[in-house]
């Protein structure tokens, strides 16, 4: 068997603080013996494979808003993607002004 380590040594082993060990041993596995608290190596190992995220490709980074899927799922037609650029154009384009008068325009009209 191999040794046992301390909250300590994980918190060493990925790069965290030992506080942070503690309130996610229970994803990590942890072993108590008496009130200390130890991990195996192979179950920090386990859990930071399993915490891993490969390369992304431009396609696969295309964000897609929640609300075209829904309504691409119930329409039955398929729709443009909705991507980060798209959103960027969108905040960059100029406002629409509105119709609606203000608080101070429809307070002048009771008057």
């Amino acid at each position: 068997m191999q040794p046992l380590l301390t909250p300590q040594d994980v918190a060493t082993l990925l790069g965290v603080s030992s506080s942070w060990v503690y309130s996610n041993k229970s994803r990590i596995g942890f072993i108590t013996i008496g009130t200390a608290v130890r991990f195996d190596s192979d179950d920090v190992t386990r859990y930071a494979l399993s915490r891993k995220r490969g390369p992304q490709h431009d396609e696969e980074r295309k964000w897609e808003s929640q609300s075209d899927t829904e309504k691409a799922a119930t329409s039955g037609s398929s729709r443009k993607r909705t991507t980060v650029s798209d959103i960027n154009a969108r905040l960059k384009a100029p406002r629409k002004v509105s119709a609606r008068p203000t608080s101070t325009q429809r307070h002048a009209k009771l008057q």
